[in-house]
């Protein structure tokens, strides 16, 4: 967004308005001497801030700071939260084959599905191997389709490999 700071003679001029939203995780990536899409690669592999500023041997306290300037409000807890976030690791993506529920990785939403159809989760896992194929066994069960809204989120379905 942009506000207009100023209209002279028939000319306006524009200067970037206090609203602009940056991703925060540029300013990391630009602290980090990465590109944004190699820094969440790197994420992605369960790699922490902490872990990949370490790597590069980049100061701790510039990461901090990339990473404060990057949260919403200066809050006075900035700082440990900056710290938490640093530290925190998310786990590796794990590969599904195709045609292996590439969607329903989640054991918790396997196992509500397959107390759903009266199945144990292997055999769920073992004939659907689709979106379709697990329409098809809610189906032959008798169960709601509509139970499945309870238990699965928009894109559970998805294969995510393809």
């Amino acid at each position: 967004m942009t506000t207009i700071s100023s209209i002279t003679s028939g000319r306006v001029y524009i200067s970037p308005g206090r609203n602009e939203r940056v991703d925060p995780l540029t300013r990391v990536a630009d602290a980090l001497d990465l590109s944004s899409g190699t820094l969440k690669d790197q994420l992605d592999l369960g790699r922490s801030l902490n872990d990949i500023a370490a790597a590069r041997g980049i100061p701790h306290d510039k990461l901090i700071t990339a990473i404060r300037s990057g949260l919403p409000v200066a809050a006075a807890d900035a700082g440990t939260t900056a710290a938490k976030i640093a530290a925190q690791r998310t786990a590796p993506d794990p590969v599904a084959p195709r045609g292996a529920n590439a969607g329903l990785r989640d054991e918790a939403k396997l196992a509500e599905l397959s107390e759903l159809l009266g199945m144990n989760s292997s055999d769920v896992s073992r004939r659907a191997t689709s979106a379709s194929d697990l329409v098809a066994l809610f189906k032959d069960k008798g169960v709601d389709l509509y139970a499945l809204r309870d238990v699965l989120d928009s894109g559970d379905l998805l294969d995510v490999t393809a």
